[in-house]
């Protein structure tokens, strides 16, 4: 069902009609269900969950060690991350994605933040995103429940992604919620139902098209991403 708060469809903005097309949730994430089908879902997993992908696995953050494995593609443009591309079927597969949803919302992804759940403990703690830019979560493989908590209620609402969800989650939110990735062993509770299996999350940190005015990232914002990246 749509939310009648969604950005009115214009022609010739294709990122706004894609937008007015989704299912709004969690107070503001745009859902596609099933952006990838079940079948490139499959192709996309068996290279990115494989030693094709230059997986960390001893990843660390500000000086401390995550739960979970991640990579870290900064800068697609750059000739040092094109080299790395040319050498890796992994990080080509990710380039197709990305690409592809740079099409089909008329943006620009800069970088791409990727984590494996393997463990079923692996979890990320309740957070805000200070990066300063719009994002697009892709999910693959085993499911995750992400929870939202509104600063001011502390009310909680979730979202449990099944395999090819991509949800669109504009930076605006952080100023109203924080949120968290629950473990494995959490969203088999939520859920009611055994989920124990690798989880893969691709965070693409999107610039939107100019004419989207609702969604421009104010100048402070853009500082404090610039500090962020610096920090990481």
């Amino acid at each position: 069902m749509k939310s009648s708060s969604s950005p009115s469809p214009q022609p010739g903005k294709p990122f706004l009609e894609k937008l007015e097309s989704s299912n709004k949730v969690c107070g503001g994430l745009y859902l596609f269900d099933s952006y990838l089908s079940h079948d490139e879902c499959a192709e996309a997993l068996k290279t990115l969950d494989s030693e094709d992908f230059p997986w960390d696995i001893s990843p660390k953050l500000y000086g401390q060690k995550l739960t979970q494995h991640d990579y870290q593609h900064y800068q697609r443009s750059s000739s040092s991350t094109k080299k790395k591309i040319g050498r890796s079927a992994g990080l080509q597969k990710l380039e197709q994605i990305a690409g592809r949803i740079e099409m089909e919302f008329d943006g620009k992804i800069t970088d791409v933040y990727c984590n494996r759940f393997q463990d079923p403990t692996h979890n990320i703690e309740w957070h805000k995103d200070t990066y300063g830019r719009h994002i697009f979560v892709l999910s693959l493989g085993s499911r995750r429940t992400v929870q939202f908590r509104n600063n001011k209620s502390r009310a909680t609402d979730s979202i449990t992604p099944k395999e090819g969800d991509l949800y669109f989650m504009p930076l605006a939110i952080n100023s109203t919620h924080i949120h968290r990735v629950c473990s494995a062993e959490e969203t088999s509770e939520i859920l009611g139902e055994e989920n124990s299996g690798t989880r893969l999350s691709f965070v693409f940190f999107f610039e939107s098209p100019k004419y989207a005015n609702e969604f421009k990232i104010s100048k402070t914002d853009r500082f404090i991403g610039f500090v962020e990246d610096m920090l990481s």
